[in-house]
């Protein structure tokens, strides 16, 4: 293979300094808006004559490096084989590519020490800022941010403990409407799946069914990593209970107590009504369909793109970024 020309190479042939040829190459400009170097027309032409005669490509991690700049930011989500991630995964893809940025992915399992790797890990890489849905446990690695002072917002949920930039949805809202969906399908005796973890979309979702339904009416708490098992122990529990109406938090433990309870011999949207949270394929194969609160995932993705990169910029034009600490609150809509 041929070897890769340098600024170095080209000041050889050109017979000039490595300095001029770098300023040359890069239009460098100082603060006073004058070159730092002189350079006639005369040089400047036989510097890119040569450059491109000898088919000079810069480098675009060194010309970052130049500018105190990498363009890449961190994204760390809860599992990116979630479709309910993967929309937002997407959408944060693009908005990123339209700013110029590329982004490094990561996937947390809910698990706080993963969830802390990978933050060291994109803080190795120099990310400009972050985009996280913090795990649950993850204080330390919150508290890590803050102190960092990389711009970041935190989306799907927040922080009880530490007021910072987010983008979520109204989740007691949304309960409420799909409390009001399962009643009017003429459920009366009602439960709700929910995951044992403790973020805050899970606990605004328990707060406001429990406001609602009342403090008889049972929440079942699933594992993140064992849901199938918790599932079937649910089942079993609503259908001793003789429920009629199940509200799922999440779109994975409804698929999972879904088939819990046909392999119990229940009739879904017959024996007893469902309303899920996020959507799920399964939820159309029964008549009548399954309704769902659907969340507005790529607004979410949308509005804390444009917050985190409008941090960044300040950031770089000197501001104090640590008071920005909006809260956008979306609604969400049954579907």
């Amino acid at each position: 293979m041929s070897k890769s020309i340098t600024i170095k190479d080209i000041a050889r042939e050109a017979g000039v300094s490595i300095a001029l040829v770098s300023f040359v190459m890069n239009n460098r400009i100082e603060a006073d808006g004058k070159q730092k170097y002189r350079v006639s027309e005369e040089t400047k032409r036989r510097i890119l004559d040569v450059a491109s005669r000898m088919n000079y490509r810069p480098s675009s991690a060194a010309r970052m490096l130049r500018q105190g700049r990498t363009h890449v930011i961190g994204v760390i989500l809860s599992d990116l084989s979630n479709i309910f991630y993967g929309i937002i995964a997407k959408e944060l893809e693009d908005q990123a590519t339209r700013h110029g940025y590329t982004v490094l992915f990561g996937s947390s399992e809910e698990d706080p020490e993963r969830f802390a790797r990978l933050v060291r890990s994109f803080m190795e890489k120099d990310v400009e800022g972050f985009i996280v849905v913090p795990a649950a446990g993850s204080a330390r690695s919150v508290e890590g941010l803050i102190a960092s002072g990389k711009p970041f917002v935190v989306i799907d949920r927040y922080h009880p403990d530490y007021d910072v930039p987010s983008v979520l949805v109204d989740n007691k809202g949304a309960m409420k409407m799909a409390i009001e969906a399962l009643q009017g399908m003429g459920a009366r005796k009602i439960g709700m799946i929910s995951y044992a973890m403790r973020i805050s979309s899970m606990t605004d979702r328990e707060e406001s069914f429990r406001e609602i339904a009342g403090d008889d009416a049972p929440i079942y708490h699933l594992p993140f990593q064992n849901t199938r098992e918790g599932a079937e122990q649910a089942a079993d529990d609503i259908v001793r209970r003789g429920l009629d109406g199940i509200i799922s938090a999440s779109n994975v433990p409804s698929v999972l107590i879904i088939k819990a309870l046909l392999k119990r011999g229940i009739h879904i949207q017959k024996d007893i009504r469902m309303v899920g949270f996020d959507y799920s394929n399964v939820y159309d194969i029964f008549e009548p369909r399954i309704p769902y609160i659907l969340q507005p995932l790529p607004q979410i993705a949308a509005q804390s793109a444009e917050y985190l990169f409008g941090l960044i910029d300040a950031k770089q034009k000197g501001e104090d970024i640590a008071q920005k600490k909006d809260k956008i609150i979306l609604n969400a809509s049954l579907i």
